[in-house]
């Protein structure tokens, strides 16, 4: 996976990490009472923040960044609200809860200069919280005593997300490719990839948003089958299925579709990095 889809997927466990807990560790929206959330879900406005955080009466809105440009964009979520389908419906609240304050930009980039309209929360070391409107007194009184994650995030087997682009996918669907090569010639359903890529918060990401990385595995799939792996994956476009014809019990035959799999990743076998023609040799 390129650097910045192992940021990007880093970036999300973090965040995902603020909501949760572990055996060891709590998250600050975890600990204020923000123990539900639900990812890239369609507002009222018709808009998706990354994250709805929601404690019993309240819910928060959570847009996640890799750029130092974001926080001229957050502004837009200001009065967004959650519909009631997903306060409702998939949370389970009894009555509409009430929005925590202004929308929070969570970001890895160090010493980014935080603009008005939201509140800031850097997870990468050195921590920085910036909170400019909060109405949940206990959100922030955690929040600005909180000095960063005391243990390593959990990975929650989460490997990519919706909003991974087609290069960052390419590293962890090989694995997978690799996988479905050991499953015997069997038909693979497309959406077994995106459980696999999305790990355990597969039912936390709106069901659009899994069609958006469905779409683009779907599409990944296809050139595949007509290109890097042509004879070893076959592609059902309309069962949106796949398979990989390949004797796994030969040597040679897995040997041949690994390196299939690193010519499509441009990982070069050790012995291409010697070049006859840029080696001296000694004459007698």
């Amino acid at each position: 996976m390129p650097e910045s889809g192992e940021r990007r997927v880093r970036l999300w466990r973090r965040s995902l990490f603020m909501f949760t807990r572990t055996s060891r560790e709590q998250g600050p929206f975890y600990e204020a009472g923000y123990k539900d959330y639900w990812c890239e879900g369609r507002s009222n406005e018709n808009l998706t923040p990354d994250i709805f955080g929601f404690s019993d009466e309240r819910f928060c809105i959570c847009d996640l960044s890799m750029s130092k440009q974001k926080g001229q964009e957050i502004g837009k979520y200001n009065n967004c609200t959650p519909t009631e389908y997903i306060w409702k419906n998939i949370i389970g609240l009894p009555y509409e809860p009430r929005r925590s304050g202004l929308p929070f930009l969570i970001t890895d980039e160090i010493g980014l200069v935080k603009d008005k309209g939201y509140n800031l929360i850097q997870v990468e070391t050195p921590v920085n919280v910036a909170i400019e409107d909060l109405d949940d007194e206990r959100l922030k009184e955690v929040l600005l005593k909180w000095q960063g994650f005391e243990t390593v995030e959990p990975s929650f087997q989460l490997l990519a997300v919706p909003e991974s682009s087609i290069e960052e996918l390419k590293r962890p669907l090989a694995g997978i490719l690799k996988w479905a090569a050991a499953q015997g010639n069997e038909w693979i359903p497309v959406i077994s990839m995106v459980e696999k890529l999305l790990g355990y918060q597969f039912r936390s990401f709106s069901e659009k948003s899994r069609g958006a990385l469905k779409r683009n595995i779907s599409k990944i799939l296809s050139d595949l089958s007509r290109s890097y792996l042509l004879g070893y994956l076959s592609y059902d476009r309309g069962g949106k299925r796949f398979r990989i014809d390949l004797d796994i019990d030969n040597y040679q035959s897995r040997s041949a579709f690994s390196n299939k799999i690193n010519e499509w990743l441009d990982i070069k076998p050790i012995e291409s990095f010697f070049d006859d023609e840029n080696i001296d040799e000694d004459e007698d």
